[in-house]
């Protein structure tokens, strides 16, 4: 049996300039951590031949891959060996899915790492990374940029470059002070919102020309966090993460209503910075506290369920039991 996991992420600054045709055409920047929570998938041989899957609460039976209906399934087994054979597997999220905190990109990832596993196959993070990010751009059609699938198999709190779908990382430089000082004043709060990611990218990408100005200022914004970062300067990152999302609510696809506003407002009027992560209005809020308004802030969202938050260093792994 093969046991793979894929961390999921947090998205701090840049988040949309991985989307494929701005990435092609300008080269996008993002900065993200992996977290704790993940994405889980179990693989063993078939015993009947026929594929068995279960996930997101459905299980199906195939006589071949091309008939799985699962399609992040069938196109990541697919992306490893176009006649994988037959196998029974099951995929577990530590979150729900739609939550905005790259369930999709960690599941893809660890579909890839388990398939390779599978064959006695050992490929490192950046080609897991890639692979997953071809699945989920080009076979599923733009259902998501080339973040997430890139940060969840490398692992870390990683500034990644993107020209097209070639991606370079590095870790974002700064002391250890700072590093834990900018992690204790992170908190994310559960939101119980659900949307899919991909209408609202789809509506983006059609109405990129406009966007584009609003998109270079995102890219913009990765650069000043890594700066500020790397100069210990916690209010300027807390500006950041607050200003990712209030560009993002500038461009067109699902990234604002009435909740959002709402939302940020009771943040920010406490003097920290919110952001939702994700493509969409997602199901999480993160809040960065520059100035320990962590305890106004845990009264001022009491209607939230808080998440522990631990920004991890490990990227995706599958082992063989």
């Amino acid at each position: 049996m093969i046991v793979a996991r894929a961390p999921l992420r947090v998205p701090f600054a840049g988040g949309l300039t991985d989307l494929a045709e701005y990435a092609e055409r300008f080269g996008g920047t993002t900065i993200s951590s992996t977290i704790a929570p993940a994405a889980w998938v179990t693989l063993l041989p078939s015993v009947d031949g026929a594929f068995e899957v279960r996930a997101s609460g459905a299980a199906e039976r195939a006589a071949s891959l091309d008939e799985l209906g699962n399609d992040l399934v069938r196109e990541a087994l697919r992306a490893v060996d176009p006649a994988h054979p037959p196998v029974r597997l099951a995929v577990w999220l530590d979150v729900g899915s739609g939550s905005g905190v790259g369930s999709s990109g960690a599941i893809t990832v660890a579909l890839v790492h388990a398939a390779h596993a599978f064959r006695g196959e050992r490929p490192g993070a950046a080609a897991i990374g890639a692979r997953a990010a071809h699945v989920e751009v080009v076979a599923l059609a733009g259902n998501s940029g080339y973040h997430d699938a890139n940060v969840s198999a490398r692992g870390g709190l990683l500034r990644l470059d993107y020209r097209g779908a070639q991606v370079t990382a590095r870790p974002v430089s700064m002391s250890a002070e700072t590093r834990a000082a900018f992690e204790g004043s992170l908190l994310l709060f559960a939101t119980g919102w659900q949307a899919p990611t991909k209408p609202s990218l789809q509506t983006l990408s059609a109405n990129l020309e406009g966007a584009l100005p609003v998109l270079h200022d995102i890219k913009a914004v990765a650069d000043e966090l890594e700066r500020a970062l790397g100069a210990g300067d916690l209010a300027r990152a807390a500006w950041c993460v607050g200003e990712q999302q209030r560009l993002k609510q500038l461009l067109p696809g699902n990234f604002v209503d009435e909740r959002v506003v709402e939302l940020t407002g009771r943040v920010r009027r406490l003097g920290a910075a919110a952001q939702l992560p994700g493509g969409k209005i997602s199901g999480y809020v993160l809040v960065c506290c520059p100035d320990g308004q962590q305890a106004a802030v845990r009264a001022a969202l009491a209607d939230l369920r808080e998440v522990p938050l631990t920004l991890t260093r490990e990227g995706s792994s599958a082992k063989r039991f």
